[in-house]
């Protein structure tokens, strides 16, 4: 496989996974989430209530390692949004585990940038 393809398969595994981040992001369990967890749809942990009505709303930018098996490393926040909301982020894509992207059909790590997105759900509407 040549670069611009395995380029294309990580595009498209990271983007499968990007599909349900925003859904994820606001709900879930107060629970900490184990990393790599195999069930990468499980709940994040919710809004958190001290920032309930806050108005706080946008996108958290994460660095990460993919790893061949699919686990995150050296997760890093690199667009950061709030101290409380930038580490739900980070726990989050801690416990996902990922599709390896693959070079010649093996496992391959990657580094990923993985945007989170949160919004506000005690904000008032407009």
């Amino acid at each position: 496989m040549n670069e611009k393809g395995l380029m294309e398969k990580i595009i498209l595994a990271t983007a499968l996974v990007l599909a349900g981040c925003h859904a994820m992001a606001q709900s879930g369990s107060k629970a900490k989430l184990p990393h790599c967890s195999d069930d990468p749809r499980g709940k994040p942990p919710q809004y958190p209530d001290s920032l309930r009505g806050s108005g706080i709303h946008g996108t958290v930018i994460l660095q990460a390692v993919v790893s061949e098996k699919g686990c995150t490393q050296s997760v890093v926040i690199v667009q950061k949004l709030d101290p409380a909301l930038d580490e739900l982020a980070k726990e989050m894509v801690n416990s996902w585990k990922f599709k390896p992207a693959a070079k010649d059909g093996k496992p391959v790590m990657v580094n990923v940038q993985i945007p989170v997105d949160f919004n506000d759900p005690g904000a008032p509407l407009r």
